[in-house]
């Protein structure tokens, strides 16, 4: 596995790549190795969800648009005009000097960045899950605004610091004919808070909420765009605004019902961190 993905050359199609790794005569790794450029999470369950269609001998319903149309109206005069007014509600957020997140660490922060990592992974029980949505019902918030919350008032406790920039990526397919395309339709939030000691966390709850709203209402300036326009002084041993990532993922394990065929996911680990931490929750079953 480690020696099929490999570094793509943007100058040279196809963008993905396919192999089988053969374990036993009936059992093997389907392996794909997509750039990001072309694909997202969705579209990797799109991808998984054709492939299972084709090999039961269906076709995959025709698509209303392609990429190229979504990439035609994002350049569109009336677009742009949209994403002007976006913009100025992220400049808003970000007036003033934005913060860095100082992290206590066991070593001194090298002058470059280097992307070694490992994944931890845990699981919360029934009674912490259950009571983390009863708070988000109880407070007409969302579990994702719950979790957000806690996780900042975590880096606050660390760090001391109560103002706190962190990432989080949004699907970006804000109309139904996008579902089922495949291609990158991510964007990043860049979401600051202010956790305070001298805040009850119910109190703190409703700002967050109120944070959300606002980013979502106004999701689809591009990140890079923000950082462009806000100037930020470049460190090559950090990104850009934020330092820390998180993300909700509500996924659907669906079973699929093919004849002669099992197919779960094969478990890998990157051993690699795009950020100095990043908290990712998903909700299973």
């Amino acid at each position: 596995m480690r020696e099929f993905i490999r570094a793509f050359d943007l100058k040279k199609p196809p963008l993905l790549r396919v192999g089988l790794i053969e374990l036993a005569k009936d059992r093997h790794i389907l392996l794909f190795d997509m750039h990001h450029i072309i694909s997202d999470g969705v579209s990797t369950d799109v991808l998984v969800e054709e492939f299972v269609r084709l090999y039961s001998g269906e076709e995959p319903p025709p698509l209303r648009i392609q990429y190229k149309d979504y990439a035609v109206w994002q350049q569109s005069p009336a677009q742009k005009e949209q994403l002007k007014r976006q913009e100025a509600y992220w400049l808003e957020q970000f007036r003033g000097e934005p913060p860095v997140l100082e992290m206590p660490t066991d070593y001194a922060r090298p002058a470059v960045q280097k992307y070694d990592g490992h994944t931890l992974q845990f699981r919360l029980d029934s009674a912490v899950s259950e009571g983390l949505k009863r708070i988000a019902a109880e407070n007409g918030a969302t579990l994702y605004m719950v979790l957000l919350a806690a996780y900042t008032v975590l880096l606050q406790k660390y760090t001391g610091q109560e103002d706190v920039i962190v990432g989080t990526p949004i699907a970006g397919r804000t109309h139904s004919d996008l579902q089922p395309v495949i291609g990158m339709f991510v964007n990043t939030l860049a979401l600051r808070s202010y956790p305070s000691g001298k805040k009850t966390f119910l109190s703190y709850l409703e700002e967050i909420k109120e944070t959300m709203l606002g980013a979502y209402e106004h999701q689809d300036y591009p990140f890079e765009e923000l950082v462009e326009k806000l100037q930020v002084t470049r460190d090559l041993s950090r990104d850009p605004l934020f330092d820390t990532m998180f993300s909700l993922q509500n996924i659907e394990n669906k079973e699929f019902a093919l004849d002669g065929l099992q197919i779960t996911p094969y478990p890998s680990d990157y051993g690699m961190s795009k950020f100095d931490l990043s908290l990712d929750v998903t909700e299973g079953g």
